[in-house]
């Protein structure tokens, strides 16, 4: 029971990081980023493992499905919400919409945003490799159910 209030006093405080890193995510260009990279993971997986290319409709659907933004955003968003505060999180979303200030970089979130950046790509990295080994099982799962499919078929 109290483990259940915890989350329900704190849950306001979470949706109201995370949206404010949905919109740095957006003012940062990362959003649009994303947007352009569409169609890549097929390649990669194309890339990879030559023996996909057959299946080429399974894997941009599984593509469309686990790489959507809306998964990315959630798989990311707590990087940021991890190391900067609400107030540090506006900070940088005007950062970003007010043409990328130089005296920003002055402030006290300003330095921290700085000094945390390698640490913050190398984290993405990390997750990007994390979240790929959690959902290729399932693109494979989908190959081999659509060769069951075929041999039952014949």
């Amino acid at each position: 029971m109290k483990k259940l209030l915890l989350i329900v006093l704190l849950l306001p405080f979470f949706v109201n990081a995370n949206e404010l890193v949905f919109k740095l995510l957006e003012v940062n260009g990362a959003k649009a980023f994303f947007a352009q990279s569409k169609g890549q993971m097929a390649k990669v997986m194309y890339m990879t493992d030559p023996s996909l290319k057959p299946y080429s409709g399974l894997v941009e659907k599984w593509e469309a499905d686990y790489f959507s933004w809306e998964k990315v955003k959630l798989s990311i968003a707590p990087i940021y919400a991890s190391k900067f505060t609400n107030s540090e999180l506006e900070e940088i979303v005007n950062f970003y919409t007010t043409g990328k200030p130089d005296s920003f970089l002055v402030t006290n979130t300003g330095k921290k945003f700085q000094s945390l950046l390698p640490e913050i790509n190398q984290e993405f990295t990390m997750n990007g490799h994390k979240y790929m080994s959690h959902v290729s099982p399932f693109l494979y799962e989908a190959v081999s159910n659509s060769t069951k499919s075929l041999k039952q078929d014949k």
